[in-house]
């Protein structure tokens, strides 16, 4: 589920963040929606949003899979739950960077010359 949810969280997101990306461009700043489209197009390939895609649906089993396991292995009473989700959060972050850190070294083997 978290998998699922996170992957589509980060489709609204990018979706969000193009459409604001245009509002900005076209009727803020009085560009052309034509030379915004083109720019984009440019910019951003598909394998630059599938990849995008493919890490929100890693992060999210990450998140799930830690979280769980220290929730599960909490003890102690609300201070041992306390320090569950405390060295989740930890784990959690530590991992993220890291694996962020390899896909994007793996993306931009795999696509030279793209974004990541």
């Amino acid at each position: 589920a978290a998998v699922v949810v996170s992957t589509l969280v980060t489709g609204m997101v990018m979706g969000v963040g193009i459409a604001g990306g245009y509002f900005f461009n076209v009727v803020l700043q009085h560009g052309t929606s034509g030379v915004f489209v083109e720019s984009f197009r440019q910019f951003a390939t598909l394998p630059d949003l599938y990849s995008s895609l493919l890490k929100g649906a890693i992060f999210g089993a990450i998140a799930a899979v830690v979280g769980s396991f220290k929730g599960l292995r909490a003890g102690g009473g609300p201070k041992g739950v306390g320090q569950a989700v405390n060295e989740s959060v930890v784990i959690t972050f530590l991992l993220l960077f890291t694996v962020n850190y390899a896909m994007s070294a793996v993306y931009l083997q795999l696509f030279p010359g793209q974004s990541a």
